[in-house]
């Protein structure tokens, strides 16, 4: 695993990204990959040294199975409670249906692992449903539905670090090399164009952010803002 500025990057998870945040002796994992990367997530925490008791949470960028697929089993192995956005929340407790994306939409490499996954149970108890505000420990949410009802940034006004989930990305799950940030894939977003009015607005508020821990990509922490500005438009 390598770590710049407090965040280390779960290294051999291929699929999506897995960061662990760590300030002032708090640790936070963002996201959990999916359950068919669960032996290479072992690796990485092992590597990292995380034990049962170690975590103070985790937080989920949305509900997506790349992104929450492991949730309920850390929570387990790690001993600590699963935040997300209340929207993903009735969703992944199985209170209310999940919407459906198109098959069509969805790129020919992706659909063997939407359809295996789709085979797993999909009901996840969520420990605390956030909504969009300041949170604890230096946290604030801010909600960008479209991708999912529940998609939203976490930004660490300490630290000026933001988990962006799928609402930002900083190159396909296949690229570490960042050429350019991106706004929400339309093929995997239920409301593309509502996802891309959320981030936008978010964007325009101009947050001093100095590293970018997106959810398929490398981290970003060299002229950030400039390359957020640059998504406004």
């Amino acid at each position: 695993m390598s770590t710049q500025k407090g965040v280390t990057l779960a290294s051999g998870v291929k699929i999506s990204n897995v960061w662990l945040f760590e300030h002032e002796g708090q640790r936070f994992l963002f996201d959990t990959a999916l359950r068919l990367e669960r032996p290479a997530l072992v690796r990485a925490l092992k590597q990292a040294g995380l034990k049962h008791g170690d975590l103070d949470a985790i937080l989920l960028t949305h509900r997506h199975s790349d992104h929450a697929g492991n949730a309920a089993w850390l929570r387990d192995e790690l001993g600590c409670s699963v935040m997300c956005h209340e929207a993903d929340a009735r969703i992944l407790a199985g209170e209310v249906p999940a919407p459906a994306l198109a098959t069509t939409s969805i790129p020919l490499w992706a659909r063997p692992i939407c359809a295996v996954e789709d085979h797993f149970p999909s009901r996840l108890r969520i420990d605390e449903r956030l909504v969009a505000g300041p949170w604890r420990f230096g946290f604030e949410v801010f909600a960008a539905p479209g991708h999912t009802e529940g998609s939203v940034l976490y930004y660490h006004a300490a630290t000026g670090t933001l988990f962006s989930g799928d609402v930002i990305l900083a190159g396909p799950a296949t690229m570490r090399a960042i050429r350019r940030l991106t706004l929400a894939d339309a093929a995997f977003s239920e409301e593309p164009q509502r996802c891309w009015a959320a981030t936008r607005e978010f964007l325009s508020k101009d947050m001093p952010v100095q590293t970018l821990c997106s959810g398929h990509g490398a981290l970003l922490a060299k002229d950030v803002r400039a390359k957020l500005r640059a998504l406004r438009t």
